[in-house]
């Protein structure tokens, strides 16, 4: 038997060092002595009655530690059980907090959904509705046709007027013709006044554009 060994069994003997170890070792020896001693029976009875109280002693701390050592293994039970109880409580609590993330992430991703809904409806007041948006395109179509028609009915207007008066400048340009080779002096101021006529005619042109204004 090693000293770690017998150190172990007296520390287990002699408990927290109440000196139980040595109460029974001197009980041993008084036993032993008792045993082996020719006392009178008045000396023996009284060596017999300290033994039994020694014995009672011993018994005593031994039922002391015995419930001690009880204890201290239904506190180990009980600890295994805080244990158990502590895990399965840590396990809870990690499928907990998963689920709370995911909860977490499920909320974010609507209150992005919501901000960006937000954003399209914004947006979508900002524009006219589609159905305006065509009774405008075809107003102004209209409109635009009407400016044409306009346009092209002006254009043979000042078309025709274009032919009246080159066919009309082509006439007092003979007329004034005839006049110079009559060589009549009385004309003279006739002739001034056809100058004057021919020059009016010679003004620029009006045309008009795509957008119904006047061109010179």
């Amino acid at each position: 038997m090693g000293d770690e060994e017998i150190i172990r069994r007296r520390l287990m003997i002699d408990g927290d060092g109440t000196g139980d170890a040595r109460l029974m070792t001197m009980f041993m020896r008084q036993f032993i002595k008792w045993c082996t001693t020719d006392d009178s029976p008045q000396e023996s009875q009284n060596q017999y009655d300290r033994l039994l109280t020694q014995l009672a002693t011993i018994e005593h701390s031994s039922l002391k530690w015995k419930s001690i050592v009880d204890m201290n293994n239904e506190e180990i039970k009980n600890y295994e059980l805080l244990r158990e109880e502590t895990s399965n409580n840590v396990e809870k609590a990690c499928v907990a907090i998963e689920e709370a993330k995911q909860e977490l992430e499920e909320a974010r991703q609507v209150r992005r959904n919501r901000l960006e809904y937000d954003a399209l409806a914004r947006l979508i007041k900002e524009h006219p509705p589609r159905s305006d948006t065509a009774n405008k395109l075809a107003h102004l179509t209209q409109h635009l046709h009407s400016l044409k028609s306009k346009r092209d009915q002006l254009e043979e207007k000042i078309s025709l007027r274009q032919k009246q008066l080159h066919v009309l400048v082509t006439s007092l340009h003979q007329l004034k013709q005839t006049l110079m080779h009559d060589n009549v002096p009385s004309q003279v101021d006739d002739l001034c006044v056809i100058d004057e006529v021919i020059d009016l005619t010679g003004t620029p042109t009006v045309t008009i554009n795509d957008s119904g204004m006047d061109t010179a």
